[in-house]
């Protein structure tokens, strides 16, 4: 049989080491969990809100009827109401998506002075980086589509 080896008596000193050091590496390892779940947290989010945006952006005809959900969940809306308020959506958003393209034009020339006066401080290497960065965002948050009817997204012929 083997027997167990004793290192001789422990000191109290020795066991408070060891638990403080036990005590640092539980809260670094805690912190560390924490800052991780914020972080994945923060990128899910941010994909999955761009993603929200930009379908809402590229189909305008889809966001009346998804308020409409969202309204009859949260307001226990009757289909009366629904149906009421789905039209009204519908019709105002026709209103907006047509002054959107009517100011698009102007809106897209100010982004692109905008784009150039900046370059035209930066050498031409940071001018150029700049240039792809601003066209990367610019790609990101496209224009409003023009001609789309708010019930059938299709282009108008």
């Amino acid at each position: 049989m083997t027997e167990a080896v004793t290192q001789g008596p422990v000191s109290p000193v020795g066991l408070r080491i060891a638990s403080k050091k036990k005590r640092w590496r539980s809260l670094l390892l805690g912190i560390l969990i924490l800052v991780c779940g914020v972080a994945i947290g923060t990128g899910g989010t941010v994909v999955v809100m761009k993603r929200i945006i930009l379908n809402a952006i590229q189909h305008p005809e889809k966001v009346p009827q998804r308020i409409t959900d969202r309204m009859r969940g949260k307001l226990d809306l009757t289909e009366d109401q629904a149906a009421k308020v789905k039209a009204i959506l519908t019709e105002r958003q026709k209103k907006i998506q047509a002054l959107l393209r009517q100011i698009q034009p102007e809106v897209d020339k100010e982004f692109e002075k905008a784009k150039e006066d900046v370059a035209a401080v930066l050498k031409p290497d940071q001018a150029k980086k700049w240039r792809d960065r601003f066209d990367r965002l610019r790609n990101w948050f496209p224009a409003p589509p023009a001609n789309r009817s708010a019930s059938g997204g299709k282009p108008h012929e």
